[in-house]
């Protein structure tokens, strides 16, 4: 049976790089996507010569009894975590960021942090992890096994962000299992995730609206646009990963913020209901706040130190037909710090 999905998840590997040659299809007509920019599972590992790189989850998750979590967690070059839990049942945030003594390999994925936090991958084919990160008042203990091979951003995984390029993929449909701790208490859980990988010579002197989708249709997106200091946007970046695998990328499409929010801890405005529209593909998607107060802050060691990041909810359209999903947004605007 191992055998079988071994050769099952090669064969799925072998068709993804032939979707991602020069002229490969992208659900309507050939795009010009370069070679592929990041190799597995060498480039899961650190990458000593970047001056930025950070490695990032984010969790939908449910208990036995039904209720709702939502869960991030991010551990960036040099020595930067951050972790946080939503509630969404009683909408309640907790979150913990603080500097540690970090050890990323090169090679692989195998992130440690500090004396506890762990993120290695377990198994090859079909790639397979595990994630234990603690902080003050919660925690997570996961099990996580990737349904899809890896998507890289952009058609190739070199995209813009911000000033410069930046080498980008996501593994975006997880099956996840295990733990999450809130204080003392330990709820067994199980859900959908998404992993990011990015890493470059960007500098963070832009802010960013950055959106993951995951469609009930097994379709996922990923989108963003740079944003300028009087809010004006400077670039906006669309990929489709399709439910048979295939990509599109394109920079036609808009992002329309509908309702905001003003935190009663900073004083700081964010969106929490978003349309996205793009054409081509008769994609119309609302992304909703699961609750508004998913604020992260007390990062004063870093150019961004208060930010939006959270769960969310979506409905819409894809191709023409009804869908609906779960997300996450992050909102950073570094020069209101």
């Amino acid at each position: 049976m191992e055998n079988k999905h071994l050769i099952v998840w090669q064969l799925l590997l072998a068709l993804y790089a032939l979707a991602l040659a020069p002229g490969c299809s992208n659900g309507d007509n050939p795009l010009p996507y370069g070679p592929p920019q990041a190799t597995f599972p060498v480039d899961e590992g650190s990458h000593a010569d970047s001056l930025i790189e950070w490695w990032y989850g984010n969790f939908t998750l449910k208990c036995p009894c039904g209720h709702e979590y939502g869960a991030m967690v991010a551990y960036f070059k040099p020595s930067l975590r951050i972790l946080s839990i939503s509630d969404i049942g009683n909408a309640v945030f907790y979150h913990d960021a603080n500097i540690g003594n970090p050890d990323y390999a090169e090679g692989g994925l195998d992130v440690r942090w500090g004396d506890q936090d762990h993120w290695w991958r377990t198994e090859q084919e079909p790639p397979t992890y595990k994630l234990e990160s603690f902080g003050a008042e919660i925690a997570l203990n996961l099990d996580i096994v990737s349904e899809k091979p890896p998507f890289l951003v952009g058609g190739d995984g070199l995209i813009k962000w911000t000033n410069k390029g930046s080498y980008y993929y996501s593994l975006t449909r997880l099956e996840v299992e295990g733990e999450l701790e809130i204080k003392g208490v330990t709820i067994t859980v199980t859900g959908i995730g998404w992993m990011d990988h990015q890493w470059g010579d960007f500098q963070v002197n832009h802010g960013w609206d950055w959106f993951s989708v995951q469609l009930d249709n097994d379709a996922e997106l990923i989108f963003w646009q740079i944003v300028n200091k009087d809010e004006s946007v400077d670039s906006g970046d669309l990929t489709v990963y399709f439910p048979d695998e295939k990509l599109f990328n394109t920079h036609d499409f808009t992002l329309e913020k509908l309702e905001t929010w003003t935190s009663p801890h900073s004083g700081r405005s964010y969106g929490t209901r978003w349309r996205m529209v793009e054409e081509k593909n008769d994609i119309d998607l609302t992304i909703e706040a699961r609750f508004k107060d998913q604020e992260i802050s007390g990062l004063s060691y870093i150019p961004i130190t208060t930010f939006w990041e959270g769960n969310t909810l979506i409905s819409g359209t894809f191709k023409g037909k009804q869908v609906t999903g779960v997300g996450y947004a992050e909102l950073p605007r570094p020069w209101k710090n």
